[in-house]
């Protein structure tokens, strides 16, 4: 028995962890930038939907995905962290169309007792640093240089130990983090700090804000002309900032991932524990904030991560469930839901258990996983061979073939779909709204079964019944020339190339 195993993986990762949208293979492109545990995915957003690009992967699990513009760049660059303390900036090379690693490094400290809550990796919205919580009562700073480039990094003592979250606050002329953590007494509060540079310390920041929500984890900074944070707690929703206190009681849910709308950050999508997706408004006047409103939208899976792309389309991307890419409509449907489901990404994570059997009793064994957890918890089953996803159907009983044309030799896809029965033979095209419907092909006999056809050199068409053989014009559509089988024969089968014909004949039996 030998004592080496080939390991190797059998399935790429499904589950979605980190999105971000932004101009990163060009100025003028809108990218949806996936993270799925070691892999990104690079998609591009265009008139007919999500086209995917790249599909790159990363050694290590993502811990922080990240989109940022440096000085003077006209389009984004991307910062990635691992859980193993590694991290790089990756930029876009439109000659090349290759991802290029613009720096790179090792983040990792001798001592140091990991976060319990994960690591947070989160960049200055002026770019003038890189912030990163990797362990408790640490906060590591990376600083650009005035070129863009990354310094050397160092740390600075934080003085809260049970770090929930930590986000950079918009509108400072230093800058400025707000920490949410909770005290040995369970009770939790949000102080903010002035990162210094140049003595690479904490100074005090503009406020704080104590005793909040019991349920609060997540922090929101609000961009310009707003500026400020959301804290979201389970059963409270707060504004603060320097002038204005605002909070609004919400229904008991814990919040799991956010994604901003407008530029100004006066809308936010919010996706809960139950795949419930809500959108909360700040209302104000000009720079004032004067409320806070929350309305459900509608159910969607469990999100892990929410980004709004153009339009009212919305990727959901999830880790218990399949990730989705939704619009939201203006008006409710029948279920008084504003979400409509567009396309579904399967997701086999997490896998709670699985066998293997041979359902078909044919020898190749089959995986049976128990995916998902929650309201996203399903049976799946994977096996080794060629995926189908279903673009299009059409109910048609008693098919006994189908063949696909071209309506010119130099085309480069198929224009039409023949059906052939029993007794007849159909023939269905695509219209230009990309839909089939039924048309004719006048050289065609459609009153018999046809068995076989295919396209011919010098924009023909041959089809094969079991009286002849004819040959068809694909421009015109009009009969060119026709075979007749011998008298007392029919043709059983039939096959062609684009030059040649065979057919295999059988006396008919009086």
């Amino acid at each position: 028995m030998s004592i080496w195993n080939y390991v190797v993986t059998a399935h790429k990762p499904t589950n979605v962890t980190h999105s971000c949208v932004g101009n990163f293979t060009s100025p003028q492109d809108l990218n949806l930038i996936i993270a799925k545990c070691t892999r990104i995915e690079i998609h591009l957003l265009t008139p007919q939907g999500l086209q995917p690009m790249l599909d790159v992967p990363i050694y290590g699990r993502i811990a922080t995905l990240e989109l940022f513009r440096s000085h003077g760049e006209a389009q984004d660059f991307l910062f990635i962290a691992t859980e193993r303390y590694k991290f790089c900036v990756l930029q876009w090379d439109s000659e090349t169309s290759e991802l290029v690693t613009r720096a790179m490094g090792d983040v990792s400290d001798r001592i140091g007792r990991a976060t319990d809550n994960g690591q947070i990796g989160i960049i200055d919205p002026d770019c003038r640093l890189i912030g990163l919580h990797l362990y408790d009562g640490l906060f590591k700073v990376i600083p650009f240089d005035n070129r863009g480039q990354l310094k050397e990094a160092f740390n600075i003592r934080l003085e809260e130990l049970q770090v929930l979250d930590i986000k950079f606050l918009y509108g400072c002329s230093k800058p400025t983090i707000v920490v949410l953590y909770q005290d040995n007494k369970d009770a939790r509060h949000a102080k903010t700090y002035e990162v210094s540079l140049k003595d690479k310390d904490f100074v005090e920041g503009p406020w704080s804000q104590n005793n909040l929500d019991n349920g609060a984890d997540l922090l929101i900074p609000v961009p310009p002309p707003l500026c400020g944070v959301l804290i979201i707690g389970e059963e409270t929703i707060v504004y603060c900032s320097a002038n204005a206190f605002k909070a609004i009681p919400i229904r008991p849910s814990i919040t799991k991932a956010y994604g901003r709308v407008d530029p100004d950050g006066s809308r936010y999508l919010l996706g809960d524990h139950t795949g419930l997706l809500s959108l909360l408004v700040i209302t104000h006047e000009k720079e004032k904030v004067t409320g806070l409103k929350i309305e459900p939208l509608g159910e969607t899976s469990i999100a892990s991560t929410i980004s709004y792309l153009d339009n009212a389309f919305v990727y959901i991307g999830s880790s218990y469930g399949d990730s989705q890419l939704i619009k939201l409509n203006q008006q409710p449907d029948a279920k008084g839901s504003y979400v409509e489901v567009l396309e579904r990404n399967v997701n086999l994570g997490p896998i709670v258990d699985f066998c293997v059997v041979d359902l078909e009793r044919q020898g190749q064994g089959q995986v049976v996983t128990c995916s998902g957890a929650y309201k996203d918890g399903s049976l799946r089953v994977v096996r080794n061979g060629i995926g189908i996803n279903e673009q299009a159907s059409v109910e048609l009983q008693g098919i006994k073939g189908m063949w696909s044309l071209r309506s010119s030799t130099d085309d480069l896809f198929d224009t039409f779909l023949v059906v052939s029965f029993i007794s007849e033979t159909r023939i269905l095209a695509m219209n230009l709204e990309d839909e089939l419907e039924e048309t004719e092909i006048e050289g065609f006999c459609s009153q018999v079964q046809s068995l076989f056809c295919h396209d011919a050199v010098h924009n023909q068409l041959v089809q094969v019944t079991s009286s002849s053989v004819r040959l068809v014009s694909s421009t015109t559509r009009e009969l060119r020339n026709e075979w007749h089988a011998p008298s007392g024969y029919s043709i059983n089968v039939a096959t062609a190339n684009a030059t040649q014909v065979w057919s295999l004949f059988s006396c008919k039996i009086m």
